[in-house]
């Protein structure tokens, strides 16, 4: 049987609708939370309490004088908008790589030559986390030396328990105690070179692409032709006997250190930067059955010259910075011109970019949205910065202030250059 509705029946019950969310709207309106909206009284804010915020911040100032943490946070954000305003831009840990004139060091691993003597030993190696992370065990101390064809590396290496298995060339040595040289001649974060030395001399030596965490590769075929020796205070692998320390030496021709580069010359130039870093990877061991073993599940300690402030020895762009230099010995001190500020203002926004994707899984071309260092946007420091969004990811350009300077550029595989440089492929 079909009912049929009237026309008035419709529009009474449309009423009815209206009226029954018309009055909960009216509710819903009255019970909504109290918003304390401040508002501007002159020059002074003022919340719905009647509180100006410089009241509040100044009471919150007095309370937060006693927590660490707090005060740290603030410290920090004044710091920033000091360099903001100076352009003063800290450098990482530095070295001053010193000429050979008419000295002659021999590789023998014993480090007497006078043109090791002459120079000072670098800080002591600290956790790879920084030094706010406990003290190594052992001390370590490295020493760069140079002359128009060689780059001259020493090391000295406390230990009570000097040991090595790994006897194959280019095999995983840094699983042995080791001593590590990473080298980024060109600062591009591209085909940086790495060394590696354990106690009985075995060699491992690569090409890195770009970082590992940037999808590089190692190239294994790349030799570096180093000479090397290492001297050992006392027996090696042997329990029964403690050590105090064991030393090494490497002579590194500059031509396959600049390997996959285009250079005019096969030295450096007087006043030529390099990104380097010096690790020393460290193992627990215990004595089973007459021989070192490493302690199983242990991890090693990674202590480092210059720490990137995380586990991570791939970083080049976190590494310290080696200067060559042919001042009279000891009587210079480590320069910087004003591209420093351009390249920080690159990493700086790099890494910027990277957190934004990380958050929001894109990259973004507007740089007001992304957590930069207050110089980069100041206009102060530099004059702009630049970000273009492409098919690979993106490209940040930074244009200095000083016109004379280069315009500097990095793209989301960490690559640095300059200008209108182009990238050298093998």
């Amino acid at each position: 049987m079909e009912f049929k509705k009237s026309s008035s029946s419709v529009i009474v019950t449309a009423v009815i609708a209206a009226l029954s969310m018309g009055a909960g709207l009216i509710i819903g309106y009255l019970l909504r939370p109290a918003m304390h909206k401040p508002v501007n009284s002159g020059h002074i804010i003022v919340d719905s309490h009647n509180r100006t915020y410089e009241h509040l911040i100044q009471n919150c100032s007095q309370a937060a004088k006693g927590e660490a943490y707090v005060q740290k946070y603030l410290q920090a954000h004044d710091i920033q908008a000091c360099r903001a305003y100076t352009c003063h831009i800290p450098l990482p840990k530095t070295y001053q790589v010193y000429h050979l004139e008419t000295e002659v060091i021999t590789i023998d691993g014993k480090l007497d030559d006078k043109g090791w003597k002459d120079v000072p030993w670098s800080d002591p190696f600290i956790d790879i986390k920084g030094a706010d992370f406990p003290k190594p065990k052992f001390e370590t101390r490295i020493k760069v030396r140079w002359d128009d064809t060689h780059f001259y590396f020493a090391a000295y290496m406390e230990e009570t328990d000097v040991w090595a298995n790994k006897s194959l060339h280019d095999t995983t040595v840094y699983q042995d105690n080791a001593i590590q040289v990473l080298l980024d001649t060109r600062q591009s974060n591209h085909k940086y070179k790495e060394l590696t030395i354990n106690a009985i001399g075995t060699m491992s030596d690569m090409m890195l692409t770009r970082p590992y965490m940037n999808d590089g590769e190692p190239l294994s075929f790349w030799e570096s032709d180093v000479n090397r020796a290492v001297f050992v205070d006392g027996p090696i692998n042997n329990p029964n006997k403690d050590n105090k320390f064991w030393t090494v030496e490497m002579s590194i021709p500059f031509a396959t250190l600049y390997a996959g580069l285009y250079r005019q010359h096969d030295y450096p130039s007087d006043g030529e930067t390099w990104r380097a870093n010096f690790v020393r990877p460290e193992y627990e061991t215990e004595v089973v059955d007459g021989k070192y073993q490493k302690k199983l599940g242990v991890e090693a300690s990674w202590w480092v010259w210059s720490s990137p402030g995380v586990s991570n020895i791939h970083l080049p762009d976190r590494w310290g910075l080696l200067q060559f230099t042919k001042a009279v010995v000891n009587t210079s001190t480590f320069e910087f011109g004003k591209e420093w500020i351009v390249t920080n203002a690159l990493l700086d926004t790099f890494r910027a970019e990277k957190a934004y994707k990380a958050v929001n899984g894109r990259y973004t071309d507007d740089v007001t949205l992304l957590d930069i260092p207050p110089y980069v946007l100041s206009g102060k420091c530099i004059k702009k910065v630049e970000v273009k969004i492409d098919w690979g990811g993106f490209t940040v350009t930074v244009y200095p202030n000083d016109n004379k300077l280069k315009e500097g550029h990095i793209r989301t595989d960490r690559y640095i250059w300059y200008g209108d440089e182009k990238e050298e492929f093998f």
